[in-house]
């Protein structure tokens, strides 16, 4: 093959894996550099272990494309309800006691998470409701 052809294929190969890791906008820039990473060592890999141009294509954008959707997985998923609770008891003890989900969803966490996690820590008596307010105890 010639030097030419093998750039195209390098090129339409990481084209290929980086759509095929479905990402959340037409460019995000951590899931590409994580796509372009997985796919050159998916790449070099599968050339060292075959030899073949097409198996360390085919190696290359296999690699690419899953480490994008494994990623892809974790930034749709969130945050858990603990890790959101841990963020809560935090964020009440630098403002005094005193929390509403909006100053959750400021920290990053989405709205249906932030009122969730509020609610079971009134339902286990944490903290309790003053209006949209929710008070924690010192």
């Amino acid at each position: 093959m010639s030097p030419a052809l093998l750039w195209l294929l390098f090129a339409l190969g990481l084209a290929a894996s980086y759509l095929l890791s479905r990402p959340r906008q037409a460019f995000d820039a951590v899931q590409a550099v994580l796509v372009v990473t997985a796919y050159v060592f998916g790449l070099s890999l599968a050339w060292f272990a075959t030899g073949s141009s097409w198996g360390a294509l085919l190696g290359g954008v296999a690699l690419g494309a899953g480490v994008g959707r494994w990623n892809r997985h974790l930034v749709v998923g969130g945050i858990g309800l603990a890790a959101a609770e841990q963020l809560a008891f935090k964020l009440a003890w630098r403002q005094g006691g005193t929390l509403e989900p909006e100053d959750l969803v400021a920290a990053g966490v989405d709205p249906d998470t932030a009122r969730v996690t509020l609610e079971n820590l009134e339902a286990r008596g944490l903290c309790r409701k003053d209006g949209p307010v929710y008070r924690f105890e010192r």
